[in-house]
């Protein structure tokens, strides 16, 4: 839905304000809805994993043991810290994704969005399919698309 930034109200006009007869201002719909299904996927996979981390550390400790004991050893130390800066990146991602949604913000919110979702990864990133949206959404953000 166009903007007017005069009035600062949204219309359904298509580039003229129909109040002011200023040049209404696209926002950025498409990178709004993707950064946001991406910001939520991601949420919920960190919100699954620290809910069930007693259950599932064990297993994940025990297959990154056989590939790196280091790394296994990194996560059975720093587990539930980096399941929290999973968590904490799909809020910034949703965060993000509000900020591209509003006129003159777009790249501050795609930028955003790319860092965590590239942050989001300690994670797995919502099985990847978080990082893939994310990406998705802060080109589309930085295409103001």
């Amino acid at each position: 839905m166009p903007y007017c930034p005069v009035c600062d109200r949204n219309f359904k006009a298509d580039y003229v304000c129909p109040q002011c007869g200023s040049t209404m201002l696209p926002r950025a719909g498409a990178g709004f809805v993707v950064s946001l299904a991406a910001g939520v996927w991601i949420l919920v996979c960190g919100l699954f994993i620290f809910i069930f981390w007693s259950t599932i550390s064990p297993f994940i400790i025990a297959i990154l043991g056989i590939y790196s004991p280091s790394l296994a050893a990194l996560v059975a130390t720093y587990g539930t810290v980096i399941v929290t800066i999973g968590i904490l990146s799909g809020l910034m991602i949703v965060v993000g994704g509000v900020l591209i949604y509003l006129p003159g913000k777009e790249y501050a919110g795609a930028a955003l969005v790319l860092t965590f979702s590239l942050i989001s990864l300690a994670i797995a990133g919502g099985l990847l399919i978080g990082v893939t949206l994310g990406v998705t959404g802060a080109a589309l953000g930085f295409a103001k698309k």
